[in-house]
């Protein structure tokens, strides 16, 4: 069966040593990709809050997350490409080929994991709800406590990546990932907690029981993030990792997401949590850029998760805070705060001890 030069799953039968590197310079593209979206993400959201009073976090989460059907799509295109030189009478004949070979890979994966097909259909549902919960909650506890504080909690993610890894996976405890763990945590903590006598978090007192609440919440969350992550790989990571194969699974999140979690909306209205209320044009066309960077995210993020590991894909998604600073810094013209330097350093040196221990293993299996 030919396969797309691009989007193939990574070979690992025929040459081990060289398929690992292969992923893992495939899972470095990914992060890199990953790490963009993200930023991009950032500020058009930051864009949204400071120009909308529009403060519908479950509708806006959904939209977005409804957005992860087009990844089927934007797959088949690019497989379509990559077989555009295969012997074909025209472009519905090729599409045809096309997904003729790329749904006999995907059953050959699903097959590795749950020879059941039925069975698949509760792995979607319960891999997109873990998927929402951190993701709403994070919207929850923005009101409960302070943002340097969530950013601090958010992205001791890492930490219950490992943790979960050693449970679930049997990941060997290694002196290498715990550094790399804690130097990205204390980055993180340094750039939330030493702030600059004129950068109170805008002056914001969210303290007392609300703030313990907050914390809670917040630390639910990353907790909530770090298994999904791990669940993610033990349930739909098959042992032959494969883009095509992880972007299947972003599509059916998607559907899943379109067909079965529109239901928590009329309950927000009902309850009066959160009222149902359509965006004007303008701020409906920036939640779908928001949304469409959003899939880019998730969709390439899933692909780190299967190509390497949750311990890499999580400490990796941190290298998006000194990010977002660098780009504050261009956009705003202020320029970064010391504890946010010292902070970036650490996570850097916490990526690449990380990192490092990624390529030693490659190179001892070689």
């Amino acid at each position: 069966m030919p396969s797309s030069p691009i989007y193939q799953a990574v070979p690992i039968q025929e040459n081990e040593p060289q398929a690992r590197t292969s992923r893992s310079l495939l899972a470095t593209v990914m992060l890199t990709i990953c790490v963009v979206s993200f930023v991009l993400q950032t500020e058009l959201a930051q864009y949204v809050q400071r120009t909308t009073n529009y403060q519908k976090p479950y509708f806006i989460l959904w939209v977005g997350h409804c957005g992860y059907i087009f990844m089927g799509v934007l797959q088949l295109v690019a497989e379509c490409i990559a077989r555009r030189h295969m012997p074909h009478k025209n472009i519905v004949h090729l599409i045809r080929l096309t997904i003729k070979e790329c749904k006999q890979e995907v059953i050959e994966s699903a097959a590795s994991l749950e020879p059941r097909p039925r069975r698949w259909i509760y792995r979607i549902i319960a891999i997109t709800i873990l998927l929402t919960l951190p993701a709403y909650l994070w919207f929850v506890s923005v009101n409960l406590t302070t943002m340097s504080t969530l950013t601090a909690i958010y992205n001791t993610g890492c930490f219950f990546a490992y943790l979960f890894s050693i449970i679930i996976l049997g990941d060997p405890i290694m002196r290498s990932k715990v550094m790399a763990v804690l130097l990205c945590i204390i980055g993180v903590g340094i750039m939330a907690f030493w702030a600059d006598d004129n950068d109170n978090d805008n002056g914001d007192d969210k303290s007392g029981i609300m703030g313990l609440l907050g914390i809670l919440v917040a630390t639910t969350c990353a907790a909530t993030y770090g298994f999904y992550e791990v669940f993610y790989k033990k349930i739909a990571s098959p042992p032959q990792p494969s883009v095509l194969f992880a972007n299947v699974v972003t599509t059916g999140i998607g559907l899943a997401t379109l067909l079965l979690l529109w239901i928590p909306i009329p309950l927000l209205h009902w309850t009066g949590y959160e009222t149902f209320q359509m965006p004007d044009p303008a701020t409906f066309g920036y939640i779908l850029c928001v949304g469409s960077m959003s899939v880019i995210y998730n969709a390439t993020f899933m692909c780190v998760i299967s190509l390497a590991n949750p311990v890499f894909a999580a400490v990796g998604v941190m290298l998006t805070v000194p990010a977002v600073a660098i780009v504050d810094v261009l956009v705003t013209g202020v320029m970064i705060p010391t504890a946010t330097i010292v902070g970036s350093i650490l996570i850097l040196v916490g990526f690449y001890i990380l990192n490092r221990d990624m390529k030693e293993n490659n190179d001892d299996d070689q």
